[in-house]
């Protein structure tokens, strides 16, 4: 049965084209194609999902939707706000969701009812500070990632902070951070199967590899993103196989590909590929598949991975709105 997909992307509200989630499907050559518009919503820029439901971060209107899955349908059974503006990301702790919100750095923690659905804003941390780039006028948060039971780790695109929570249930108590570099912008967070926490710099162009010593962040190494202009901005994290990673620069638009040793200690350059598009956003690895949403061109790529990590095209990208984020159904 060929792989199904839930796609995110910008709508009227935030000059883009979509009309909501979509669901795509896999062709033959892994290339991926528009089954339908599966729930109507202005901008649902970041979509996850856990058991039956997929939930929606809607930037432009600051709600949180969510969705019961219907086969190629999805029912709406709540909305609720964020906790911000422009949320643009969202994580799982056991009985609620964290949405980071962009536009003054905002933690949002909302509870989710037994069926699922979600139910109420519960908590709301906030954060200060800026960076030298003019992108960095205040606190931007940009993701968050539960790294463990008791655990959660939070990006502040805006300034420069990697953010430390402990989780007592569905509640958030901040216990410290890591100062990051002026101007490094981080903006996505991943854990290495090593354990090892990846943190990709929006505006530094790259890589830092960070250890968790139950207490504290310490950073291991860094590395400049291969293919990388003066003026691009980095984004998205994915993990392929042999230890390649894989980036979008955006600028250059570019995908940059990097080698992290089994230890997680070690990054490597490997090289940079086109995107074929314009503005790459998220990209995801599936297999030996890596496929990019190119934002401004609106096109999804497909690229099969080669042994040596390098993505080549497998066929002409698919033409859909304003792409943001792309998740396996």
């Amino acid at each position: 049965m060929p792989q199904q997909w839930w796609l995110g992307a910008y709508g009227a509200d935030m000059e883009g084209g979509a009309e909501g989630v979509s669901l795509l499907t896999s062709r033959d050559d892994g290339s991926l194609e528009l089954v339908r518009v599966s729930a109507q919503v202005l901008s649902p820029t970041f979509v996850a999902a856990r058991g039956d439901h997929l939930y929606a971060a809607a930037e432009g209107t600051g709600r949180i939707h969510s969705y019961r899955i219907d086969g190629e349908h999805l029912v709406e059974d709540g909305v609720v706000h964020s906790g911000g503006d422009y949320p643009c990301q969202l994580e799982f702790l056991e009985g609620a969701i964290v949405a980071a919100n962009y536009g003054a750095g905002e933690l949002g923690v909302i509870t989710l009812a037994e069926s699922g659905a979600v139910d109420a804003l519960a908590q709301v941390l906030t954060n200060t500070g800026s960076g030298p780039h003019k992108e960095q006028d205040s606190a931007h948060a940009h993701a968050s990632l539960r790294y463990d039971e008791s655990t959660l780790f939070s990006a502040d695109l805006g300034a420069d902070r990697i953010l430390i929570h402990s989780i007592e249930g569905s509640v958030l108590t901040r216990t410290g951070e890591l100062a990051l570099p002026p101007g490094t912008g981080p903006r996505d967070l991943a854990r290495h199967s090593s354990g090892l926490l990846l943190v990709l710099g929006e505006h530094g162009r790259d890589l830092h590899v960070l250890e968790w010593t139950g207490q504290s962040l310490e950073i291991v190494t860094r590395l400049d993103l291969p293919g990388a202009g003066a003026s691009d901005q980095a984004a998205a994290i994915g993990f392929g196989p042999n230890g390649f990673v894989y980036a979008g620069l955006r600028g250059t638009n570019q995908i940059s590909v990097v080698r992290i040793s089994d230890d997680g200690r070690r990054l490597t350059a490997v090289g940079a590929v086109p995107t074929e598009g314009d503005w790459p956003r998220n990209l995801v690895v599936d297999g030996d598949l890596l496929h990019v949403c190119n934002q401004r061109s609106s096109t999804v790529a497909s690229f099969r991975l080669g042994t040596d990590g390098m993505p080549e095209l497998i066929a002409p990208p698919t033409p859909l709105p304003s792409p943001t984020f792309l998740l396996r159904a």
